[in-house]
């Protein structure tokens, strides 16, 4: 069974390449459109789900669908679209700080729970019908991390 350790190093990974990327950014790049969403969108987006996260997880560790996806249908639009509101600064340092909080308080949260705890779905499902487990959360906050650092190297390549 992967221990905490193991199962947060790919997301941990993923957030410093992440925040490599904004960090190389210039300011006129981190405010501009990319596909509808500006760099700072994202990263205003990521401090959400960083957090939405723990009360996924603590749903799941409840027996309870998280809320989030009551959203689906929408592709998380309506969830997306307040986080960029409300994360609404357009300072770079300050964005970045708030990403990086929101990451260590879903990491000591993570490192808290009992190693079984990662994989048990306490009967909860997934809307795709597989078991919800607080460890297959990490690893799709690791694949929205990995997206968007490879969505934002092709912006940056195409410009």
């Amino acid at each position: 069974m992967p221990g905490q350790e193991e199962v947060t190093f790919p997301l941990k990974k993923a957030y410093r390449d992440f925040a490599g990327i904004i960090l190389s950014l210039s300011n006129e790049q981190f405010l501009s459109s990319m596909n509808g969403w500006s760099p700072r969108d994202i990263v205003a987006h990521l401090i959400g789900w960083n957090n939405l996260m723990i009360e996924a997880s603590l749903s799941i560790l409840r027996g309870k669908p998280p809320t989030y996806y009551d959203d689906t249908p929408n592709d998380y639009s309506n969830i997306n679209s307040g986080f960029t509101a409300r994360y609404s600064s357009h300072s770079k340092q300050e964005l970045l700080a708030e990403l990086k909080s929101s990451m260590e308080g879903f990491e000591t949260f993570i490192l808290a729970l009992p190693d079984g705890e990662l994989v048990a779905h306490h009967g909860v499902r997934h809307y795709s019908g597989s078991p919800a487990t607080v460890s297959k959360i990490i690893a799709s906050l690791a694949g929205d991390y990995q997206y968007h650092t490879q969505q934002i190297r092709e912006w940056l390549n195409k410009s």
